[in-house]
């Protein structure tokens, strides 16, 4: 915008016409005074940035304005004092905050002709500036944090484990152990209950050994015959006697797991073992006493099958008598990374190559559900191990199913996406459309990471890695 009582040829119309499209054309804001302050011209980047109404630039010279504290400060008024450049970092009313450069024209005789001002808005570089730092802070205390967990973990215990949740149960199994009552241990596949009953065993101080068996991992006609053992000629085939496993766990400890697949047969003699303490082997004529702790451990609703009829009720009773729920790895977030660094410390361990876990990818292991619990986080952690490069992890070794952003709704562009893009090209190309359209559809970058469910720091490596403008 031009003060046009300065000018009057037409020859310098049309100057003012080009002069106004190339500031007009300007994402900062521009502006020129005469040597005594008065503002000759402007452009609109100007008013929004400094918040300076266009009435208060017509009719008041940088001077008037900066003694009348209309303005915190003005660098056009130390330019045309000294008759040198000076920017000066201004936090204006409207909240914005920026860079205010003013450099002074002079004639052939060094004096003041007009003053050149330049705006330039930093209020979002500035925001972004102090999260990027806050981001650094925290991911040094994170990592120091993360260290100190990593030193802190007993590699040669049973137990893995820093949340309180975990500390209670085994607590629990502490107590437990002390006695020979049967123990019921519940929760979902993948959850460590067959780490939790060897810890159990070991702690109950029984000389004899910690014997495992998957109750469905075994057909029916062979399962019998493994946990009682038989006689010679007790069958076609049988040769010679065996032992079976409550003889191998007598002064020790027998592991049922999966005991909601015991075949309902044998929830009878199962029960009978319990009550009577002693076992018959097949074909065998004689009863053997064992003196054994039966732990007992399902992902199934044994009370549901009970009423199913497919459990017996006595059983259930008989083995519930001391029972622990292991909850899922997604509700004690906290064991999280120390599990990681334990599973890692293996393979080092044994491949002789450590190995450091990048940020990015730390974050996107602590906010995944993991449905498949202990189980699927050493397989992320081993396959992520011998994908990793340079001796670290980062967030490209980790599954789809984790480095992905869940969205409440898809783009519909993704219906007419090529379909002979490979996946990694596919989430590239989604991640890229969805972040550049909500790019769009906010104000800042702050704005947009809330948008998208991540921190500003995430975002700026989005668009970095992605090339997105």
């Amino acid at each position: 915008m031009f003060r046009t009582k300065f000018f009057h040829s037409s020859d310098t119309e049309e100057l003012v016409k080009l002069m106004t499209t190339v500031l007009q054309s300007s994402h900062d804001g521009l502006a020129i005074c005469d040597r005594n302050g008065y503002v000759l011209l402007y452009n609109e980047a100007y008013l929004q940035i400094t918040g300076i109404p266009a009435e208060v630039l017509n009719q008041y010279s940088y001077f008037e304005q900066k003694d009348l504290h209309m303005v915190p400060d003005s660098s056009a008024v130390r330019a045309m004092k000294t008759k040198q450049m000076h920017s000066v970092v201004i936090d204006y009313a409207n909240g914005r905050k920026a860079i205010n450069t003013a450099t002074p024209l002079l004639d052939e005789n060094q004096e003041l002709l007009y003053v050149v001002g330049n705006v330039r808005d930093i209020t979002e570089l500035n925001q972004l500036q102090q999260e990027l730092e806050e981001t650094r802070q925290i991911n040094t205390a994170f990592q120091q944090a993360l260290e100190q967990i990593r030193n802190d973990i007993d590699y040669d215990g049973q137990l893995i484990y820093r949340s309180n949740l975990m500390l209670r149960i085994v607590s629990l199994a502490d107590r437990f152990a002390t006695n020979d009552s049967p123990i019921l241990l519940l929760g979902e596949s993948g959850v460590g209950k067959d780490v939790l009953a060897n810890y159990i065993h070991t702690k109950s101080g029984r000389s004899g050994e910690f014997i495992k068996i998957n109750c469905g991992a075994i057909p029916d006609h062979l399962l019998e015959s493994e946990l009682f053992g038989y006689e010679k000629g007790a069958f076609t085939g049988a040769s010679h006697a065996k032992e079976g496993l409550f003889e191998l766990a007598h002064s020790g400890t027998i592991f049922l797991d999966e005991v909601g697949d015991l075949p309902y047969p044998l929830q009878v003699k199962l029960l009978n073992v319990l009550q009577d303490g002693k076992i018959r082997r097949l074909g065998g004529k004689t009863s053997r006493e064992v003196n054994m702790r039966i732990i007992a451990a399902t992902n199934s609703d044994l009370e549901t099958m009970v009423e199913q009829k497919r459990f017996r009720q006595d059983l259930f009773y008989r083995l519930n008598v001391l029972s622990i729920t292991i909850p899922p790895l997604r509700e004690r977030r906290e064991d999280i990374p120390a599990l990681i660094f334990y599973f890692l410390k293996l393979l080092e361990k044994k491949y002789q190559q450590d190995m450091r876990v990048e940020s990015d990818a730390l974050e996107a292991l602590l906010e995944y559900d993991w449905p498949g619990n202990i189980r699927e986080l050493k397989n992320v952690v081993e396959r992520s191990y011998h994908l990793s490069e340079q001796g670290k992890i980062s967030l490209e070794q980790l599954p789809a199913s984790i480095r992905k952003v869940q969205h409440a709704a898809i783009p519909a562009e993704l219906s007419t996406m090529d379909p002979s893009l490979s996946l990694k090209e596919a989430v590239d190309h989604f991640e890229r459309e969805y972040i550049h359209r909500i790019l769009q559809e906010t104000k800042t970058m702050q704005e947009c990471a809330d948008r998208l469910g991540v921190n500003i720091s995430t975002l700026v490596r989005k668009k970095r890695s992605l090339g997105i403008k």
